[in-house]
C-alpha cells in the first residue's frame, strides 16, 4: 500500500478501508473516472484502486490499495459515481483513459513541486487568487536543481501574502503557515485523544471539554469517532453546565463535528451546504446534517467557546450549536474557514493544505463570514464561567 495513502482522506481517504481485494465490492465501478472538482482521477482496476490528482501542468498517483469495502463509500447515480467523504460528496464522470501524463514518471526537481502548488491555488484556492499572483510565481520560482531549503524559502514567499490560518505547508515534517493564531491558554485538564482532547472540571459542577482539532484521535476514523463519541457522552452525564472550547480548534472532519453537535440539537437539521471551487467553477459538493441519537440531547446549559483560533469544521460545529436552546456562544468571531482543507501532494513528497470549500449555512449567509458569538468576550473562559455560574 502506497505511503500516502493513509493521508489521502484530502478527498478519498474514507476509500481505503482496507488492503486487501475486493474485486467483487467494486464491479459496479470499474474502469477510470475524473472528478467534476477536486482535480482527482479515479481508476477501479479488479480488486485495486488508484488515486491521482491532477491540475493543468500535471497528474500523478497519490494513493493505491485493495478495494475491499468500497461500496461502504461508492455509489452510483446514473451513469456518475458518488463518493461520500466524511460529509462532503465528489462526483465523477467516466473516462475512457487516463491522460498519459499520468502514467508518466514524475520528477522531483523543485521547479515541478512549485508548478504544481502554483497550479493547484490558481484552481482551487477558496477565495481566489489576486492579480498579483502571476507576477509573484514568476518572482519567486526556483531554479533547476534548487535546495530544498531554497524550494521552501520560496513556497513561503509565495503563499506568505494570503496571510491565511488554513493554507498550510508540511515540508520534510515541519508545518508552515500562512499566519497563525493568537495562541490559547487551555485550563489545566486531562489530555485524551492524542492530545487532541481536554477534559475535567473547572468546579461549582462545571465540566470542561475542550478540542484542539475535530479529528485524528484513533489510528483510524471509526475509533477517532469513538474517542470523541466517549468523550462528549461522559462530559455531558456528569454536569447540567458544559464549557465546550473550540478557540484552538483547526481541523478535522465534518462527521466528527456533526457527531458532537447531535448531543445537543433535539430534531434532524440542515447546517450548511457544500460546493467546491474546480478550475472550472463551483460544483456541489454535499449538505452537512445533524441527526440526533435515540438516546437524548444534552438538557443542560452550555457555553461554546469560540475565536480567531476557531478554523475550519470547528465553526461548522459553532454554526450548528447557534440558536440552540441552553446554548451561549462566547467570545471573538471565528476564522472564517468552514470547511476541512484540501491537501494536495507535491512531487517531491510535500504536502499543502488549502480552502477550497464554499459553505452557505441554511439560513443563506456565507460562513467564510465566520461565527460571531451571542456574547463578544476578550476573555472567553472567565465569561463562559460566569455565565454558568450565574
Amino acid at each position: 500500500m502506497s505511503r500516502r495513502l493513509a493521508v489521502a482522506g484530502a478527498v478519498v481517504g474514507v476509500l481505503f478501508i482496507a488492503c486487501n481485494p475486493g474485486a467483487r465490492q467494486a464491479e459496479p465501478f470499474q474502469g477510470n473516472w475524473r472528478s467534476d472538482a477536486w482535480g482527482t482521477y479515479l481508476s477501479v482496476n479488479g480488486g485495486s484502486v488508484e488515486i491521482f490528482e491532477f491540475s493543468a501542468v500535471h497528474c500523478f498517483s497519490v494513493a493505491s490499495g485493495g478495494a475491499r469495502g468500497v461500496g461502504e463509500v461508492l455509489s452510483m447515480e446514473g451513469e456518475v459515481l458518488v463518493l461520500a467523504d466524511t460529509g462532503r460528496t465528489v462526483r465523477f464522470e467516466r473516462t475512457e483513459f487516463l491522460p498519459e501524463e499520468c502514467i508518466e514518471p514524475v520528477g522531483d526537481d523543485p521547479t515541478a513541486s512549485f508548478r504544481v502548488l502554483a497550479a493547484t491555488f490558481e484552481e482551487h484556492f477558496l477565495p481566489g487568487v489576486d492579480a498579483s499572483w502571476p507576477d509573484r510565481v514568476e518572482a519567486f520560482r526556483p531554479p533547476v536543481g534548487a535546495s530544498d531549503d531554497s524550494l521552501l524559502d520560496a513556497l513561503t514567499s509565495l503563499l506568505g501574502p494570503l496571510d491565511r490560518l488554513d493554507v498550510r505547508l508540511s515540508a520534510g515534517g515541519e508545518v508552515w503557515a500562512a499566519a497563525r493564531a493568537t495562541p490559547v491558554e487551555f485550563p489545566e485538564v486531562d489530555v485524551l485523544g492524542r492530545g487532541g482532547i481536554l477534559t475535567g472540571s473547572l468546579g461549582d459542577g462545571i465540566a470542561y471539554l475542550g478540542f484542539r482539532r475535530l479529528g485524528e484521535f484513533a489510528d483510524d476514523a471509526d475509533g477517532s469517532q469513538r474517542v470523541v463519541a466517549d468523550a462528549i457522552d461522559a462530559a455531558v452525564a456528569a454536569t447540567n453546565s458544559l464549557i465546550l472550547d473550540l478557540r484552538g480548534s483547526d481541523g478535522g472532519a465534518i462527521d466528527h463535528a456533526m457527531l458532537i453537535a447531535s448531543r445537543f440539537l433535539p430534531t434532524e437539521r440542515l447546517i450548511a451546504r457544500l460546493a467546491a471551487r474546480g478550475a472550472a467553477g463551483f460544483v456541489p459538493a454535499g449538505e452537512v446534517m445533524v441527526r440526533p441519537l435515540p438516546t437524548g440531547t444534552f438538557e443542560g446549559t452550555t457555553a461554546v467557546l469560540v475565536g480567531p483560533g476557531t478554523i475550519g469544521v470547528a465553526e461548522l460545529l459553532a454554526a450548528a450549536l447557534r440558536g440552540v436552546d441552553g446554548v451561549t456562544i462566547v467570545g471573538q468571531r471565528t476564522a472564517g474557514s468552514a470547511g476541512p482543507a484540501m491537501v494536495r501532494f507535491l512531487p517531491n513528497g510535500w504536502s499543502v493544505g488549502l480552502p477550497n470549500l464554499e459553505v452557505t449555512l441554511s439560513d443563506g449567509t456565507d460562513l467564510a463570514n465566520g461565527v460571531r458569538p451571542d456574547v463578544l468576550a476578550a476573555d472567553a473562559l472567565a465569561t463562559a464561567l460566569e455565565i454558568l455560574g450565574e
